[in-house]
């Protein structure tokens, strides 16, 4: 109900699909890593979200460049588990009646530091889309 709420019905389908590309797959200590998310064939997407695991021995979040969220809010965690893992869950949703992600575009960078040597290897998890109506779409 956040800003006047949502209004949607439910043959209001939600589709499409993200892809992560890092500027570099090699990187040395103190190297800046980014990585572009995009978004392909989105229709209808009021909020996204994905898990993306890392080594703190290796990377460190240094943030992130907002480029075609449009008007959602960033709800990104980095968080440190009990079990020590570390993982980024960029996180965005509309607050209100706001315009919906469609198409093609890219959507923001992370940047990650590198504080040593490696290889750049991260994998998205636990992904997904939602529209206006809730229905969802696994990424």
């Amino acid at each position: 109900m956040l800003d006047g709420g949502t209004s949607a019905n439910d043959r209001q389908e939600v589709a499409g699909t993200l892809t992560l590309e890092p500027d570099r797959t090699e990187f040395r200590a103190g190297d800046i890593i980014s990585v572009k998310v995009s978004g392909k064939g989105l229709k209808n997407v009021n909020a996204l979200s994905f898990s993306l695991p890392y080594d703190t021995d290796i990377l460190e979040y240094d943030g992130m460049e907002l480029k075609g969220m449009k008007e959602m809010v960033n709800l990104t965690y980095d968080r440190l588990h009990t079990d020590g893992h570390k993982a980024l869950y960029p996180t965005f949703a509309n607050k209100g009646n706001n315009f919906l992600l469609e198409g093609d575009s890219d959507l923001f960078v992370i940047r990650f530091k590198a504080k040593k040597d490696g290889t750049f290897d991260l994998k998205a998890s636990d992904g997904m889309l939602v529209g206006r109506n809730l229905k969802t779409v696994s990424l």
